[in-house]
């Protein structure tokens, strides 16, 4: 019997794989319980399940833009304030407000719109400025300390987000996927479908097997001519 298993899609021969060794566990086929090419049908294909059904990003996303629009209120409320004291004619600290300004603007009035990484690396020459004692000062005669240290608190939490997704996206990328294991998992289905045709030839006890088998075959063929499935995945971006 020819099986096609190639034509079908990823999905699908995953599927085709868990009900072939769903059928074996009948209690009705306890003969087959030990069979070495079951055990590797069972071995294939749960590492192929494993890896068809994982993320291929983190999921960090949401954590991610929710920590990003924190830091990105924060950055706007203390540039913003710094840009409100320089509008204050006859202020005693209306230079440390024009110096801080241009500190802002050195590292970027706009960050908060670049990309996570570009923001990330402007941000850590902002703070790395304004953590020098004479900016410190100049923060200090604003009365800015406690919307800086906000300010320092979100950025660091926003950064530990993208560093842990990057981590995790990372290990992601590096699994198996699903694609480079459908040839194992193929050859797997086909030795044990293979087998059980052999045995029915010559073991009563096995023609009922191989029914069931090559129907659950059929099925996932003609679930491949009724349903095209595609496999879209979205990326993580600001």
């Amino acid at each position: 019997m020819k099986r096609h298993l190639s034509a079908l899609s990823v999905d699908t021969l995953g599927q085709l794989g868990v009900r072939a060794i769903e059928i074996s566990a009948s209690p009705a086929y306890g003969f087959v319980n030990s069979n070495p090419l079951l055990e590797q049908l069972r071995t294939v294909t749960n590492r192929y399940v494993e890896v068809l059904d994982k993320n291929t990003y983190s999921g960090h996303g949401k954590l991610v833009r929710q920590s990003d629009a924190l830091f990105d209120t924060r950055f706007l409320g203390m540039r913003n304030a710094v840009i409100s004291f320089i509008q204050i004619g006859g202020l005693a600290a209306h230079q440390d407000a024009v110096d801080l300004y241009a500190i802002f603007n050195a590292h970027g009035l706009d960050l908060y719109r670049m990309s996570y990484g570009d923001q990330l690396i402007h941000t850590d020459t902002l703070i790395t400025d304004l953590e020098k004692p004479e900016n410190q000062g100049r923060i200090a005669r604003l009365n800015l300390l406690e919307a800086y240290s906000l300010l320092k608190d979100a950025y660091r939490a926003f950064k530990n987000l993208i560093n842990d997704q990057t981590t995790a996206n990372a290990a992601l990328r590096a699994m198996e996927s699903s694609t480079s294991l459908r040839r194992n998992l193929e050859d797997a289905l086909r030795s044990y479908l293979d087998y059980a045709d052999i045995m029915a030839q010559i073991d009563a006890n096995w023609k009922s097997l191989q029914l069931e088998l090559n129907e659950a075959v059929k099925a996932a063929v003609n679930s491949k001519l009724n349903n095209s499935k595609t496999d879209d995945k979205t990326t993580e971006t600001k």
